[in-house]
């Protein structure tokens, strides 16, 4: 049955907060159950950061905290290549072709799915992403970084949120990039096209976007580039090097499709953060893919400056 609390203090509190120390359960959660109706406050929906009253009803609906059983994550056996794990956290190499964490349709062959399969993940208040503190899209493989227990994923995300975390990407591009070093600045917002996910480049609206472009490269009319995004905005990398005329090879959306390779030339080849526990900085790289070393050759990214 549906469970009733009667908020009684008079200090000013968020809800999110206060649902955490009350019901043992981890702040995003919180703010799930509240996003999606299943907690109220006086029979109506409120926002995670409504500031509760003296005498306020909470309504806890009942099975709400059960729900996760749900979504169940199955684990998958896979051959994943591991580049660094301790008792906090596990760097993965993530192949392109793969989702990183389930979704309402895809609940298998996701690297959630196969890291179950060797390691437990910590629940993070969404139940599709145990343990997932950033994400690659599909296409994109590198380095990724998912925290083993709850205290290793509230300080990796902390992190994320302040920039404390630097990430380093790999890309091919179409056209002799120039100049060798460019860091270039612009707003991004989602675009009016019917595309449930694409973004676009806006000068007077939508979330700053930063990036270091450098030059490593040049290959008979493409350019291997090195890309620092200083933001971490949606298809930021992909979006910015179109916008300049230099779109990413094997991009149906925002590059060119080339024969060259049959997804987006796009690889997260390094990621430095201070670990949760030694709090000292760690860098971690991932090794460059076949595919991308067919049409760059031997390469040395860490001697180009």
């Amino acid at each position: 049955m549906d469970k009733k609390i009667i908020y009684q203090d008079k200090k000013r509190e968020r809800i999110d907060a206060y649902l955490k120390t009350y019901l043992r359960i981890s702040r995003e959660r919180t703010k799930l159950l509240l996003k999606e109706g299943l907690i109220l406050v006086r029979n109506s929906e409120v926002e995670p950061s409504y500031i509760l009253k003296d005498g306020d009803e909470i309504l806890i609906k009942e099975g709400c905290l059960e729900r996760a059983t749900d979504n169940k994550i199955l684990p998958e056996k896979y051959q994943l290549e591991i580049i660094y794990y301790d008792n906090d956290i596990i760097v993965i190499n993530k192949p392109s072709g793969i989702l990183t964490h389930p979704t309402e349709k895809v609940k298998s062959g996701t690297m959630v799915n196969f890291l179950l399969d060797i390691t437990s993940l910590p629940d993070t208040g969404n139940p599709l992403r145990p343990g997932v503190v950033h994400r690659l899209d599909r296409e994109t493989s590198g380095a990724m970084v998912f925290a083993r227990t709850y205290s290793a994923w509230e300080n990796l995300v902390l992190q994320f949120k302040n920039r404390m975390v630097e990430k380093e990407y790999l890309a091919i591009v179409k056209g002799n990039f120039y100049p060798l070093r460019k860091e270039v600045e612009f707003t991004v917002s989602r675009s009016k096209e019917n595309h449930t996910i694409k973004m676009e480049v806006h000068y007077l609206k939508g979330k700053k976007a930063v990036s270091i472009i450098e030059a490593i490269q040049y290959i008979d009319g493409l350019t291997l580039v090195k890309v620092k995004p200083l933001t971490g905005r949606t298809h930021q990398i992909r979006l910015t090097l179109s916008h300049l005329g230099y779109p990413v090879i094997g991009d149906a959306i925002y590059g060119i499709k080339s024969p060259l390779i049959s997804r987006v030339a796009l690889h997260s080849y390094k990621i430095s953060f201070y670990h949760p526990s030694t709090k000292e900085r760690c860098q971690f790289k991932a090794n460059i893919p076949d595919d991308f070393l067919k049409i760059t050759g031997k390469i040395n990214i860490d001697n180009t400056g």
